[in-house]
């Protein structure tokens, strides 16, 4: 964890998944060729094939560690199931206006629909958004810097209603964190889902695969909508809005108000 960056997450998926193969695979005394299949085929036959894959590429992970720091001579590899591929649902742009244009009364409520409005605008994880604080937001010059997997960071740009919203909610409590508890401590993921599933309810919009992370799938879909390709990644207003915020900073503000339209 100290020496390569991990993330508390990922040391508990490796924890995880080094439990799973002693489970499976029964002995760890000696790690071979036949043992790391039978992992995978008594695993199978218990849990779906999606964690099961999970589990071997992080054990592949330590299997590579061993190899590239000369443990063992051979590069070994937990071999992979195979996975049915479906196309994941998302929330059709109809859901998404029902969602926006909720008002809410409460504190929590509240709290909730500017989590979802940045979400909806910027295609951020949810837990990129519930780690957010107060001076990664760039009001001035319409951006917001994220902290995600292996604690990299990423700015990206949000249009001027999404700052409205954020602004609003921001002077209704003085703590760093963004979104927060009432007394300042960050929340937990469990908690922001239930209330997630309060406002669906209340303006009647079916729940979809993955909840908070359908929202990135929304954002991507109307990325490529808006004229973005997966080999031209500068082609919708927004993401030219991005591109120059790392090459002219100081004439960003009246350029991101024309591509947030």
């Amino acid at each position: 964890q100290f020496l390569c960056g991990a993330s508390l997450a990922t040391v508990r998926i490796y924890s995880k998944s080094w439990a799973a193969y002693k489970r499976y695979a029964g002995c760890t005394c000696e790690i071979t060729g036949d043992r790391l299949k039978s992992f995978t085929l008594h695993a199978s036959q218990e849990i779906k094939p999606g964690s099961v894959n999970a589990y071997a590429r992080s054990v592949n992970s330590f299997l590579t560690w061993l190899f590239e720091n000369g443990h063992v001579g051979t590069h070994m590899r937990v071999p992979l199931t195979s996975v049915e591929k479906r196309i994941l649902q998302t929330y059709a742009p109809e859901d998404a206006r029902k969602i926006i244009k909720y008002k809410p009364q409460s504190r929590v409520r509240k709290r909730i629909m500017a989590l979802l409005y940045l979400l909806i605008n910027t295609g951020a994880l949810v837990s990129e958004a519930l780690s957010l604080t107060r001076k990664n937001i760039d009001f001035d010059n319409l951006l917001v810097t994220l902290r995600g997997k292996g604690n990299k960071q990423r700015r990206v740009p949000i249009s001027i209603e999404c700052r409205k919203r954020l602004y609003h909610w921001l002077a209704s409590h003085g703590h760093d964190l963004v979104f927060c508890s009432e007394g300042g401590g960050k929340l937990r993921y469990d908690n922001v889902r239930r209330d997630f599933l309060v406002v669906l309810r209340a303006v009647k919009v079916e729940k979809t695969e993955g909840s908070f992370h359908a929202f990135r799938r929304y954002f991507g879909k109307q990325y490529i909508r808006g004229g973005g390709t997966a080999s031209r990644r500068w082609a919708c207003p927004r993401a030219q809005a991005f591109r120059l915020a790392q090459i002219a900073p100081q004439k960003l503000n009246a350029k991101l108000k024309v591509g947030a339209k």
